[in-house]
């Protein structure tokens, strides 16, 4: 009776060790955890933000320069998804720091970088909405492929742009190229407060909507080139949607966040940036709209 009982107690003991180890790890190794680009990297340009967006993706979110050293250093993720801003905020050490390189998720190595010290766009590490934004005089990232614009659009023609942004409002180039009439670019916003989006050549009658409610607030912006139209969105709803008729981008330059490419050095933005996701085609309305309510539920927008 006695060896029984001890059986019986050892047995127990054991387990319930075994169960406090096995505790500590996945029970289900095979599931991997949901992130909004899983399964939406099919024609995807780059995919940019300052949270994990695609399950498979290791890499840093962002290499960020300290001012008063220029020391450089990568930033992953914290357990909210979010880049590690207290990380951050212990290297920093009170320092401000800009954006060198901002990484790319899509699996295609397109980081947004700026290597020129004084282009740099500042980082500023909120807890909770971390972001980065141009000082309107010369700041820009740059996306390096061979054909620039025609790389990650439909040949200057068709694209997809989703982004998280914080308007302001003065005549700036937030995103794309631009040399005189041919552009795939956007204003967000114009000094008359109103965002334009221009996927091609200048101007169509289909173009603008006004934003100035939006200054200085954060909100969801998606911008879409089909084949026959131009489509803009704001906050998950449609601000317009009409025929472009003008003809599509033919410049090379590299695609650029926080500026427009191309034969004007004035007008770079100060538009915040959190996300920026763009895809060479006009994706279905069914996964631009699972995008936008991911982004705004995730960022509380």
């Amino acid at each position: 009776m006695f060896k029984l009982k001890f059986f019986i107690a050892f047995t127990f003991i054991v387990s319930q060790n075994l169960f406090s180890q096995i505790g500590h790890y996945n029970h289900y190794p095979t599931t991997k955890p949901f992130h909004i680009l899983d399964e939406k990297l099919t024609s995807i340009s780059f995919a940019f933000s300052m949270r994990v967006l695609e399950s498979d993706y290791n890499g840093p979110l962002v290499r960020l320069r300290r001012d008063g050293d220029n020391a450089e250093q990568d930033f992953g993720w914290g357990d909210n998804d979010i880049v590690d801003v207290a990380a951050i905020n212990a290297w920093r050490a009170g320092n401000n720091v800009y954006v060198r390189t901002w990484y790319d998720q899509s699996g295609l190595n397109r980081n947004a970088i700026q290597t020129d010290v004084t282009r740099q766009p500042r980082f500023y590490p909120n807890a909770t909405q971390p972001y980065f934004q141009g000082d309107g005089n010369n700041d820009y990232l740059i996306i390096n492929t061979p054909n620039g614009i025609q790389d990650v659009t439909n040949s200057g023609d068709q694209g997809t742009v989703i982004t998280i942004a914080r308007a302001t409002s003065q005549s700036q180039h937030s995103f794309g190229v631009l040399n005189n009439s041919n552009r795939w670019s956007s204003h967000i916003n114009w000094g008359d407060g109103n965002v334009y989006f221009d996927p091609g050549i200048c101007c169509n009658s289909t173009r603008a909507f006004n934003n100035t409610a939006n200054v200085g607030i954060w909100e969801i912006y998606t911008f879409i080139k089909t084949n026959t139209n131009v489509i803009a969105r704001s906050g998950g709803t449609q601000r317009f949607n009409g025929a472009h008729t003008t003809g599509r981008c033919t410049r090379t330059e590299d695609f650029t966040i926080g500026w427009a490419n191309g034969n004007q050095t004035n007008l770079h933005s100060n538009t915040g940036f959190m996300e920026f996701i763009m895809y060479r085609t006009d994706i279905n309305a069914t996964e631009y709209q699972e995008i936008e309510q991911n982004s705004i539920t995730f960022w509380g927008i």
